[in-house]
């Protein structure tokens, strides 16, 4: 049995990419035995992909739906080798080596892997050997290499981030024959945007007009991913707009918890209190609306429960985004418009850096050159076609030193 090797290699070591880049890389065939081949193609498979089942009615009538959806980036390939026209050509044994260069559109979500979809790039690799006699099923030799893609999202250009973000609720715990005067939970951060590796402060004021003690304080850090699916599984264009829900059109959505802070607190009855709660953002996707299929936010969810049994929690939600580089400081530019969750290429590559890009020097820009870091959901994450390829987790840019910024700034270091 022959142990022949196909593999792709890509040149850069990180495998992270922008939109719009090149993709330059190698196809490797090691052949332990000569083979009759008549083409080597390689090809770019930039999807995104949804699928969920749903259970309707009960009981004997019980029956299964499916719904599932489809977009197609980019579906293109090249032919790195080909015999001669009207002849065939024998690879000998050994190595051979095969350069390729694919481009990237501009205009990507990025990479991303979620219970009911996910966003997928790959360069595959198929070697036609139409007189290959040990398998006369398999005429073809297939081989495949994921890779990341993430667009640059400077959160300068997203008005949402560089204002302080609020939430007011106001809500009477207990139940109702002994319920008194509404507890309200006014809850802020400084700032609306972040990035991985940041730390987010939520400061949170807690007015208690109950006659119950508010004795504990927690915040969260969600990810909310929404995805559309078809009965018909209908394959949509690659717009920029994530499309509503329609007749045919269903909606999914899944909430992952991030990061966590909980402290005691004692805020007494008939009085009110402040509480700082920090959280760190861990190694997540960039915030992004511009897949028509799936679409992926993020909240701060912050919770207070009060010593009762019953109805004892008032909690509040505060929308954020997630980018790929930091604001720092509070200095608003002129001629920002909404909140963008852009998918192009408009911002340089080079704003997302390389993992080599990390350094020890003094200087703030150096301190804020991120590395790459692997997604907080790791293997989990991925849940769809996962048997037809191994484990991947994808990388998204992750600032180290920004906590230690932050300590140094509030701390007048």
């Amino acid at each position: 049995m022959s142990n022949d090797r196909f593999y792709i290699t890509l040149s850069n070591e990180d495998e992270v990419y922008a939109p719009g880049s090149d993709i330059e890389g190698v196809a490797h065939i090691i052949l332990e035995e000569a083979t009759k081949a008549q083409f080597l193609k390689i090809s770019l498979d930039a999807r995104a992909r949804t699928e969920w089942k749903q259970s309707i009615g009960s009981g004997k009538s019980m029956s299964t739906k499916f719904y599932s959806a489809k977009v197609i980036y980019a579906d293109e390939e090249v032919v790195a080798w080909s015999s001669p026209p009207g002849t065939t050509e024998v690879l000998p044994v050994g190595s051979h080596h095969y350069p390729f260069t694919l481009k990237l559109p501009p205009d990507l979500p990025p990479s991303f892997e979620g219970k009911y979809g996910y966003v997928r790039y790959m360069v595959k690799m198929e070697l036609d050997r139409p007189w290959y006699r040990s398998n006369k099923k398999t005429t073809k030799a297939f081989t495949d290499e994921l890779f990341i893609l993430v667009p640059a999202m400077d959160l300068y250009n997203v008005s949402q981030a560089m204002l302080p973000a609020k939430k007011l609720k106001a809500k009477k715990l207990g139940i109702a024959l002994f319920r008194h005067e509404d507890v309200t939970l006014e809850c802020e951060t400084h700032k609306g945007g972040f990035v991985p590796g940041e730390v987010i402060v939520v400061n949170a004021r807690v007015i208690n007009g109950s006659s119950k003690d508010i004795v504990k304080a927690r915040a969260e850090l969600i990810e909310i991913s929404t995805y559309v699916g078809n009965s018909c599984s209908l394959t949509f264009g690659p717009t920029l707009t994530f499309i509503g829900e329609g007749s045919e059109n269903k909606r999914r959505q899944q909430r992952r918890r991030l990061a966590a802070g909980e402290q005691l607190v004692n805020i007494a009855r008939h009085s009110e209190g402040d509480v700082e709660i920090y959280l760190h953002v861990p190694s997540t996707v960039p915030s992004f609306d511009c897949c028509p299929i799936i679409k992926v936010e993020y909240a701060v969810e912050v919770k207070f429960e009060s010593s009762g049994s019953l109805n004892r929690r008032i909690e509040a939600s505060i929308p954020i985004v997630i980018g790929t580089i930091p604001v720092l400081g509070t200095v608003i530019r002129d001629n920002v418009g909404p909140p963008s969750l852009s998918c192009s290429s408009q911002t340089e590559i080079q704003s997302v850096p390389s993992r080599s890009g990390d350094g020890d020097g003094d200087s703030l820009s150096t301190m804020l050159m991120p590395s790459y870091k692997e997604s907080v959901n790791g293997v989990n994450g991925t849940t769809l076609d996962k048997d037809k390829m191994e484990s991947f987790v994808p990388l998204y840019p992750f600032y180290h030193q920004l906590s230690e910024v932050y300590k140094k700034a509030g701390s007048g270091g």
